[in-house]
């Protein structure tokens, strides 16, 4: 636990990108080997800010295996844990893994999320990262369903992540509010 308490303190306060990531793992070799091991850790101990700044360091040093960690953790949705980094980090792996929880987020969310729908679309475009045919099946029928199934501005941003809001016919300014 030594070295975990080393990695943390050096990734403790403010944001960790690639640089200090790889700082990090240069400082303790030791943190590429065992970051999953530390967020097993960290989550079977609901210490959901450690374990978000663990998740950050792993995203940038790559550690085969991080996505089915943070999925199963996004789909057990415990509380205090940061489900927007999640998504965010789901979608940045370009996680298979990733897909079902964070649809179901959506589906969950669809309805309290407006009426900007700010996390919806976030997961929505983390979804359209992933790209499986998982992903883009969720997206097409979010896009399609119509809008007794689905929120326009959630249509909207399901059809642009899929490039076909032009062929839907769907107009920007009516699926969004604006003017």
């Amino acid at each position: 636990m030594i070295n975990l308490e080393r990695v943390d303190s050096r990734i403790t306060g403010g944001y960790i990108g690639a640089r200090r990531a790889e700082e990090t793992a240069a400082a303790v070799p030791a943190a590429r080997q065992r970051v999953l091991d530390w967020l097993r850790i960290t989550s079977a101990e609901g210490d959901w800010r450690r374990f978000d700044r663990l998740a950050a360091l792993a995203l940038h040093v790559h550690p085969e295996g991080l996505g089915p960690i943070l999925a199963a953790v996004l789909a057990s949705r415990p509380a205090g844990v940061n489900t927007e980094d999640l998504v965010d980090l789901l979608g940045e792996l370009r996680a298979p893994e990733g897909v079902e929880p964070v649809a179901a987020l959506v589906r969950e969310r669809k309805s309290t999320d407006g009426p900007y729908f700010t996390f919806c679309v976030k997961a929505l475009q983390a979804l359209g990262e992933i790209g499986t045919p998982e992903a883009v099946g969720f997206l097409r029928s979010v896009a399609t369903d119509g809008p007794a199934a689905w929120p326009d501005p959630l249509r909207w941003h399901a059809a642009e992540e899929l490039s076909i809001e032009d062929e839907l016919g769907f107009d920007e300014d009516q699926m969004l509010g604006g003017s």
